[in-house]
């Protein structure tokens, strides 16, 4: 059985991969004025210019009669989710041949080298969550539910997936080393073929099928369902993305298991 060994895994390894998180986040922003602010306005910016753009230059309203900064809370959700995803499964893409060092190591658990990469990006996830919590709060506080309590588990199963396919695409760009570049146009052309801007029933009938079959349109709904709606309006999205969430992350450590012992000789 993976999944005890990857537990033991992150047990055995916790303090490490926190440590190596934050000097990831601390190194990067080394010598800036602002420093961390950037980790946090860099994305929001972005986040708040779509929202803008969509909202109030395409005037795309949830339904007739409702409110501009309804469907900016709707756009909030998904383009959070998604922001973090591309940066993350961008990091852990090349977290194992930008640390060859490391990867030499006899000792050093390379295991953890994309679990960095998503654990970093998931700062920015759980920040921007905090910020629209605080938004509806005041704005809209009538929408507050109960149902936020679910977030901490969609999150989770999130974080699972992305170390799963971390795993998955840092070994393979062991090997092909144009993987990053490729993941960075995939998750471009993946955000138009996720219902992260526009709505679902804005879908026309012959692409709802396919749609439907993206990964990513099931978490979309996921965090919706929670943080949007306050219901859950697709309870087969948590059924769908919860076990491929599964799968993926213990075939993503069982793949990288397999072509650990010839990373040294490749890099």
């Amino acid at each position: 059985m993976q999944l005890p060994k990857i537990l033991d895994l992150f047990a055995k390894n916790r303090s490490l991969i926190l440590r190596m998180s934050y000097k990831d986040v601390t190194d990067r922003y080394a010598g800036s004025a602002l420093g961390l602010f950037w980790a946090l306005f860099y994305p929001l910016f972005l986040v708040g210019i779509y929202a803008v753009i969509f909202t109030f230059i395409f005037q795309i309203r949830i339904n007739q009669g409702s409110t501009p900064l309804e469907y900016s809370l709707y756009a909030i959700v998904g383009l959070i989710a998604w922001i973090v995803m591309q940066e993350g499964l961008t990091k852990s893409t090349s977290s194992v041949t930008s640390n060859t060092s490391l990867v030499k190591q006899v000792i050093f658990p390379v295991n953890i080298l994309p679990v960095v990469g998503i654990l970093v990006s998931f700062l920015t996830l759980i920040i921007g969550f905090v910020f629209y919590i605080l938004v509806v709060a005041i704005a809209l506080p009538q929408d507050l539910s109960w149902i936020y309590f679910l977030l901490p588990g969609v999150i989770l199963i999130h974080f699972i997936f992305s170390v799963g396919l971390g795993w998955l695409l840092a070994s393979l760009a062991v090997y092909f080393r144009d993987l990053k570049e490729l993941v960075m146009i995939v998750l471009l052309v993946g955000m138009f073929v996720t219902p992260v801007l526009y709505l679902e029933s804005s879908i026309p009938p012959a692409f709802k099928w396919p749609i439907l079959l993206n990964p990513m349109t099931h978490l979309i709904n996921m965090y919706r369902d929670v943080l949007f709606y306050g219901s859950i309006n697709h309870p087969w999205s948590f059924v769908i993305f919860g076990s491929l969430s599964l799968i993926i992350f213990i075939f993503g450590f069982y793949f990288f298991e397999k072509l650990k012992p010839f990373f040294a000789n490749v890099l």
